[in-house]
């Protein structure tokens, strides 16, 4: 994690004003540092990157899914955990679930169906992100090969489109984003007008 360091110039502004430099290094940088680690952020720059979960495990009863996440690495307090459920194994489009800090979802309910009455397959995939850092790659149910998931009930629905989570794009074509790739997402730009 980058903490914050005065350097050079706390160094000499402890020459000038000794009283005000020991002030400066051993409380305001000691809190600046703390506040930013406690939060899961870095006083400077980003936090890195957690390692990815070891394994994503998924239970199916009729029309609901529960969904436990594997990880064993050292954590850092802040750590959040989120599921992506896609009727495809490219994921395009997923539905995001925040688990926040639970490594183990509350279940939820998918349809064994579309609107049109055709069998889908639902295909799950896991991963976590710290609230300073970018979001882990994800672990896929089933490894290399992911494993569809056949629902078993009656339930007929099309899902709305995903509009995704976080920064990534309104369009929920940028999965795996969690809390978001960027620090800020702009405005979409304004259909132009054709006179």
């Amino acid at each position: 994690m980058a903490n914050l360091d005065g350097g050079e110039l706390l160094s000499e502004v402890e020459q000038a004003w000794p009283k005000l430099g020991v002030l400066l290094r051993t409380k305001f940088q000691t809190a600046v540092n703390t506040v930013a680690q406690a939060a899961g952020v870095a006083a400077v720059g980003q936090v890195s990157t957690p390692s990815s979960p070891q394994g994503v495990n998924v239970a199916v009863a009729g029309e609901m899914m529960h969904v436990s996440i594997t990880d064993n690495a050292p954590l850092q307090r802040g750590i959040r955990y989120f599921t992506e459920v896609a009727n495809n194994p490219s994921f395009t489009q997923p539905i995001v679930i925040d688990h926040g800090a639970s490594r183990t979802s509350h279940p939820f309910p998918l349809p064994t169906m579309d609107s049109g009455g055709n069998a889908q397959s639902w295909y799950v995939r896991s991963y976590s992100q710290m609230p300073g850092s970018q979001p882990s790659a994800p672990v896929v149910y089933g490894g290399d090969s992911p494993t569809a998931v056949k629902m078993a009930g009656s339930t007929q629905l099309t899902l709305l489109p995903s509009t995704g989570s976080g920064t990534a794009s309104g369009n929920g074509q940028q999965g795996g984003s969690g809390l978001g790739k960027t620090l800020l997402r702009g405005a979409p730009a304004a259909a132009k007008r054709t006179v």
